[in-house]
């Protein structure tokens, strides 16, 4: 291999480099205060997780939403899993009257619909009013 491939190689990795960049870029978006304000940092967590995936599996939020070694006097998988579904459930709630829906893909986990990604960006960028 030449030092031309050498070169050719390695502006094909930054253009791919690049374009990773933009997806995540087009994708994050800034959590604005709208959001802040009715959702808990656990939820918000919970949110950005399912926003971000396609679908999101139930062990993955048990993942997002670990104590990492922190004292809890309720202890066991069962209790975080319940924990977890419990959160979920209460951010849907909080959602609904924004009519943003997550839905539930029943023994895998919950995703958004490309329609409720939508609203959610929207709301997620809307500021204090």
């Amino acid at each position: 291999m030449n030092d031309a491939d050498t070169i050719q190689q390695l502006r094909d990795r930054i253009e791919e480099l690049e374009e990773e960049i933009r997806q995540l870029r087009e994708d994050s978006v800034q959590v604005g205060g709208k959001l802040a304000a009715f959702l808990t940092k656990q939820q918000l967590a919970l949110l950005l997780a399912i926003y971000r995936r396609p679908m999101v599996t139930y062990a993955y939020l048990d993942h997002v939403t670990e104590d990492n070694g922190k004292y809890n006097r309720y202890e066991g998988e069962m209790h975080q899993t319940l924990r977890t579904r419990v959160a979920v459930w209460k951010m849907r709630q909080c959602l609904k009257p924004y009519g943003i829906e997550i839905h539930v893909r029943r023994g895998v986990g919950y995703y958004l619909d490309d329609e409720n990604k939508a609203k959610l960006k929207q709301l997620m960028e809307k500021k204090d009013d």
